[in-house]
């Protein structure tokens, strides 16, 4: 073997092939292990593999967006846990969505009941309404019964001014309770009843109801949770900070109260006790532009009513609200902020509460069978 060539490791040449002795060094030189020839690299090899780096990379970034794009996990409360009703946190409206409340067509809510948890509809306890039920005598021009709409601006109103200086509105906690108690009288001025003959809205609703009051107490849980199955709705849902009691969507008949029915100019009128069925302007919302509604009321399950607005001050509708026409999100409540579920009106059918998401705590009737 040549003086520079390598010798493998493991192996023994031959005693031919033995070097003569060399006189020893006083430091072993170490000759580096000459490279071994490579291959000539195959082209097509090496493209297959690139591709499959590529291929590999964007599986990756598909698997990321995809568990990043999942919502947060959210708790009890903002999820609706009853088979019958679906999801009650909803996103927040964005503001072509309260541009698009039409209040010159608005839905006409006759005979959207149900049985069951159902966004639009009222979730009503009543099996039937009665043909004959007083009421609005004829419809107004305001009402398209061709095209199941109504017009809100051009409907007419009860008049009058009349003044209720005693009326008694009393909100305490006690415990684990809220206690309500009123006499039924509305702190805002109403409108003349019985209707006059020479109210132009005589022609249409002759309500023979009068203002009286009434004493009510309420006894509503502080911190009211979120059911399993929604309860339905006998004709009251809730006290409004008016002191005066808020129905739902239908008159006695089973039609759309809002639409049919005349109200006076703070949307209320009377059976023999005054109350609203839907969105009323004389319960003030003081909230700041672009700010979410005050609370306007206690619903008879315990959860709290607010006004037209949600997050961001943006005005609502029905399909932005769940089955029972509310949501969850945080905003204060007895004194701090916590995300809770409840309820908001709108301008378009139900109005307010279409089913009870917490227990009921008030059963009905409340005074007598809503007019």
């Amino acid at each position: 073997m040549a003086s520079d060539e390598f010798q493998i490791p493991g192996t023994t040449p031959s005693p031919e092939q033995q070097p003569a002795p060399r006189p020893p060094a006083p430091e072993p030189v170490r000759i580096p292990r000459p490279p071994k020839d490579r291959p000539p690299r195959n082209p097509q090899k090496m493209a297959i593999i690139i591709a499959s780096v590529i291929s590999l990379t964007l599986i990756g970034g598909i698997l990321w967006w995809a568990l990043a794009a999942q919502p947060p996990t959210q708790d009890l409360a903002s999820v609706n846990t009853s088979p019958k009703t679906t999801a009650t946190k909803t996103p927040a409206p964005t503001a072509a969505k309260a541009a698009a409340i039409d209040l010159t067509k608005l839905p006409l809510g006759d005979g959207k009941r149900s049985s069951t948890a159902k966004q639009g509809y009222v979730q009503t306890c009543r099996s039937s309404f009665p043909a004959n039920a007083p009421g609005a005598q004829t419809a107004g021009p305001w009402i398209d019964q061709a095209n199941k709409t109504w017009d809100a601006t051009k409907k007419v109103e009860v008049g009058g001014d009349v003044d209720w200086p005693q009326a008694k509105l009393s909100i305490t906690t006690s415990g684990a309770n809220r206690l309500i108690t009123s006499n039924a009288l509305p702190e805002h001025l109403t409108g003349i009843y019985p209707v006059r003959a020479s109210d132009p809205a005589y022609k249409y609703d002759r309500n023979p109801g009068s203002i009286q009051a009434n004493d009510l107490s309420f006894t509503l849980p502080l911190n009211p949770t979120v059911q399993s199955q929604s309860t339905c709705i006998f004709g009251e849902v809730a006290i409004l900070l008016s002191g005066s009691v808020l129905f739902d969507a239908f008159d006695a008949g089973g039609r759309d109260a809002v639409a049919w029915e005349l109200q006076d100019k703070c949307a209320g009128h009377p059976n023999h006790m005054y109350h609203y069925h839907g969105y009323t302007p004389c319960v003030q919302d003081k909230s700041a532009a672009g700010a979410h509604s005050d609370l306007v009321g206690y619903a008879f399950d315990g959860f709290g009513l607010y006004g037209l607005k949600g997050e961001g001050g943006v005005q609502l509708s029905t399909k932005d609200l769940d089955e029972c026409h509310g949501h969850t999100h945080a905003l204060p409540w007895n004194g701090s902020t916590k995300s809770i579920y409840h309820y908001h009106l709108t301008r378009d059918f139900p109005y307010s509460v279409g089913c009870f998401r917490g227990v009921r705590s008030v059963s009905g009737p409340v005074g007598q069978a809503p007019l």
